[in-house]
Parts: structure tokens; sequence; C-alpha cells
């Protein structure tokens, strides 16, 4: 009987001992828990504090006004055609605010608005300036954009030059351009980015195949892709070549090796169709021989 009641006993003393254990475990839990909380509400408090103390520190604010850049707290790298002070206005409204709280990401974009400007990359340096870095538009072309109406009954639209880039963005001239810039036809200011691109890239095409007469064209005409003309330069000569929507190396062989047979019936200024394989034909009808 004694024996029974301690083979009773024993699991009692087990459960108590497996009651204290848990709860010592759970205790110790609860302790990590509740250290976790206060130090992540500490961390919180003083990530606060630091965001007041960088915001409303005048230390760490862009300088109100300066008569160059470097002076206003804002350096600006990469300027050769876009205007620094188009540049410098995206930061006005910072003007006296801490840089901790401008928004680099949105300034960014408002510069990629701004004529020339490709894209930009924004930064903080402590305590109180900016750096601000510029990647320029490169142009490829000039195109004519009409401006107005003159009072010249032979001429009654006035154009004026502008520039254009690989993707079809229209340029204002700024600053010294790169020499040797092809006219390109058939592109219009007021066409969608997209269409100004496609035709950009199809002049691009053109003037790769041709590099090798490359100096010697001054004008893409990309009015019709199907039917793509260029200005070839020649001595005295300006001649209308054209090309039709391929094969324009090949084409372009096949004119140079018979330019000196047609040379002397050709005029000042005659427009040839070499688009048809081995042919070179004049656009009044006039054959030039195969």
């Amino acid at each position: 009987m004694a024996r029974r009641r301690k083979q009773e006993e024993e699991p009692i003393e087990e459960s108590r001992g497996l009651t204290r254990a848990s709860l010592r475990r759970n205790l110790r839990i609860a302790g990590w828990t509740a250290g976790v909380v206060v130090i992540v509400f500490v961390s919180a408090a003083a990530l606060l504090e630091g965001e007041v103390f960088f915001s409303k520190d005048a230390r760490f604010a862009l300088p109100e006004s300066g008569a160059l850049a470097t002076d206003a707290g804002i350096r600006v790298d990469g300027l050769s055609h876009a205007s620094e002070s188009a540049v410098l206005k995206v930061f006005a409204s910072d003007r006296g605010r801490s840089i901790s709280e401008i928004d680099l990401e949105k300034r960014r974009e408002a510069l990629r608005t701004v004529d020339w400007v490709k894209d930009a990359s924004v930064r903080r340096i402590w305590p109180n300036q900016l750096h601000v870095t510029i990647e320029e538009r490169v142009p490829v072309a000039f195109i004519q954009v009409t401006s107005g109406l003159s009072t010249d009954l032979t001429s009654p639209v006035v154009n004026r030059p502008k520039l254009i880039d690989g993707e079809g963005v229209v340029l204002s001239p700024r600053g010294k351009l790169p020499p040797g810039l092809p006219l390109l036809s058939g592109v219009r200011e007021r066409d969608e980015i997209t269409r100004r691109g496609t035709r950009v890239r199809l002049m691009l095409r053109v003037l790769d195949e041709l590099k090798n007469v490359r100096e010697k064209i001054g004008e893409v005409d990309v009015t019709d892709p199907e039917n793509i003309r260029v200005l070839y330069q020649n001595g005295d000569r300006q001649l209308v070549l054209v090309l039709g929507n391929e094969r324009f190396r090949q084409r372009m062989e096949t004119f140079l090796d018979h330019y000196d047979g047609i040379r002397d019936k050709l005029q000042a200024k005659s427009v040839l169709d070499i688009s048809l394989e081995g042919q070179i034909t004049m656009m009044d009808g006039g054959g030039l021989g195969k």
C-alpha cells in the first residue's frame, strides 16, 4: 500500500516540476518581449526626435539665395546647353528648408522636364547642400519649325530651325552645337513623340548605311517612309536621290559606280530615282542608263 501511494505521488511531483519550468520559460519569453517592445519604442522615439532635429535645425537648411549655384548650396554638373537658371528653379520651393525634407525623386522627375535635360541625379551633401548631375540630350539633326507668316507671297511661311535628338525630342538651339548635323524633313514639332522618334531612327538607319558618303548628305527626307530621299552635295551640284525604303548602301553604290558616266547630263539640281535595282532614272522621265 505504501509503495502504491509513493507511485501516485511521483506523477504529482513531476507535474509540479513541469509547471514551474513552463512558468519560468513563459516569464523569460515575456521578459524578452517586453525588452524588445521597449527597444522598439525607444528607437522610434529617437528616430522621431532625430527627424525633428534635422528638419528644424537651421544648420541643415538649404541657403535662401546666392549669386551662383554653389553659393546657394546647389552644385550643378553636366550643363552645356540646358539653362542653369531653369535647373535651379526646380529647387525654388526648397530654399530655407532642411535638405532632409526634400523629395529627391520628385526633383529628379521635375529636372527631366527642363529643355535639353535627358536625365538627372540629385543627392544630399550634409549638412546643407545638394549635388545635381545633369545628363543632356544629344541632337542628331535639325528640323524646320513654322514660326509664323510673312508678307512675302513667294514665301508666306516663316520657318526657324530647331534640333531633335535620337528619341524624337525637339530642342531649342543653345550654345555650341555638333558640326555637320543634317536637316531632317518630314518631321513636325506637333507630331506625337512616338512618330517623331520612329522617323528619327529611320534617318539614323539611312545615314548609318550611307556612312561612306555621310559628309555629302545635307538633308534626309522621310516624309514618305516608303520613298526616302536624300540631298547629295557633290561639288557645285545638289542632287536629290530617291532611295526607296531599303538597301540604301547598295543603291548608293550603284549611283556612284555610274556617276562619272552621267555627270555631264545632270543639271545643277536634278532629281534621280535610284530605288530600282541597277537603274538610275531622272524624275522627269529621262533615263540615264543602267
